[in-house]
């Protein structure tokens, strides 16, 4: 149990299965003293030299265009603290990871956002011309990994814990700097060692080069259009965040949209499924979410064929009385799927579009939903939503959204970030 506790907790936190036999189950057990009889056993130390702190600013201090691309591995508040605290000595431009939404405040110039395969625009401008990427808490999944092209002129760092992952990047990407450890213990090493030495960077034409760039190319959608835009939705809710907000999502068009659109100010305030990709993910982490902070307002953004996957917990949520909203974009169709197969299959549609609509606001409401609404009027949508923020208990809000609203940014399977396809609506903007 000790063993499961640690592991759960430590390194890269996450869920550790425990499988008590029945027999043990039955009997007496003597609890023999609490977790601080055996913190000792766990505890470990692994810093930054003073060597290994100076060749890393060797290098970064060489840069012209040094990028942060920041991961999951920092997206808790010490994580978040430590990489404030080098963003407030050196500026850096950061790109980061779905899994680190928050980690630095995302309103912040310098913040590129989300980078990737459904990456912002100016995340994977500015990455091409990057010269050195740190690359902090990151597993460099495939969704990254393939558009390779950016780093071939560019020097590499890599901090992470995962002692295989070093291992593999060190064999792929030949970094000039590495070290397997715990990323918030390893920034404060490198924060420390910069204060005592006075490090410095001359980077403010790559910085404001990074802040225009962001200014020059925002995110877009097709505003003309008669029907419900869910990136209009998100856009909308993103003008209304408060901190006490946090954010689960399923998976899919909507949930690449929320990382788009809805920019985080702190850690751990976007929850999402990340590399397993599992529909169905939004109600049940929201229902986790709400019980370990019951002060928080709990807001799930959820499509419709993510919502089907695990509808059962709308029963919970309201027979519970938990006050959890959930923010429905129904499209009819499993998005994502939906844009893929017309890029691949000339339009030829496989299970992905449902045939009969079900309204999901009147279920709600037969759940004790207090709050339960469809809209379907584009005039209505920021009345309706302003209501639903407000609403208290369980509360539903459906929007019925365009079915062929398609996803942008988007750098397709095999292709490098220089073959981004912008759609039709991202357009440089004249500043």
């Amino acid at each position: 149990i000790k063993d499961a506790w640690y592991f759960a907790r430590a390194g890269r936190p996450g869920p550790v299965v425990i499988d008590i036999p029945v027999n043990l189950q039955k009997d007496i057990n003597e609890h023999s003293g609490g977790l601080d009889d055996y913190s000792n056993v766990y505890e470990s130390e692994h810093h930054l030299s003073n060597s290994q702190c100076r060749h890393f600013f060797d290098l970064l201090q060489d840069a012209k265009a040094p990028l942060l691309y920041l991961g999951g591995g920092l997206n808790s508040e010490e994580g978040s603290l430590a990489i404030r605290e080098f963003d407030k000595l050196f500026k850096i431009p950061s790109v980061n990871t779905l899994m680190a939404k928050g980690v630095v405040d995302e309103t912040e110039e310098t913040s590129m956002g989300m980078l990737g395969m459904f990456g912002t625009p100016y995340a994977n401008m500015v990455i091409q011309k990057n010269d050195f990427f740190f690359a902090i808490g990151v597993r460099w999944d495939d969704r990254v990994a393939e558009k390779v092209g950016f780093a071939i002129e560019a020097k590499i760092a890599y901090i992470d814990i995962n002692p295989i992952k070093v291992h593999q990047v060190r064999a792929e990407r030949k970094p000039d700097f590495s070290f397997i450890g715990d990323a918030p213990t390893a920034i404060n090493d490198l924060v420390e060692y910069a204060k005592v030495h006075k490090i410095t960077l001359n980077i403010n034409s790559w910085r404001d080069y990074a802040v225009e760039t962001k200014k020059s190319w925002p995110l877009d959608f097709d505003r003309e259009n008669k029907s419900i835009q869910q990136a209009n939705v998100l856009s909308l809710l993103n003008t209304r965040l408060t901190d006490d907000m946090i954010f689960t999502t399923g998976v899919g068009n909507h949930q690449l949209l929320a990382a788009q659109y809805l920019k985080m100010r702190k850690p751990k305030r976007f929850i999402t499924s990340g590399g397993f990709g599992t529909m169905g993910f939004g109600m049940p982490s929201a229902i986790g979410s709400y019980y370990a902070n019951k002060n928080a307002q709990v807001i799930v953004i959820d499509g419709d064929g993510s919502f089907r996957m695990n509808m059962g917990e709308l029963h919970t949520i309201g027979t519970l009385n938990l006050p959890v909203k959930i923010l429905l974009l129904n499209n009819t169709a499993d998005g994502m799927v939906f844009n893929l197969e017309d890029v691949a299959y000339g339009g030829r549609h496989s299970a992905t579009v449902r045939q009969a609509d079900v309204n999901f606001a009147q279920m709600a409401g037969l759940c004790f939903f207090k709050y339960a609404k469809r809209i379907e009027d584009k005039a209505s949508l920021e009345q309706e939503l302003d209501a639903f923020l407000k609403s208290d208990g369980p509360a539903l809000l459906e929007v019925k959204t365009d079915i062929n609203e398609a996803l942008f940014p988007v750098v397709r399977a095999g292709k490098s970030y220089h073959d981004m396809e912008l759609g039709p609506f991202i357009k440089k903007v004249t500043l």
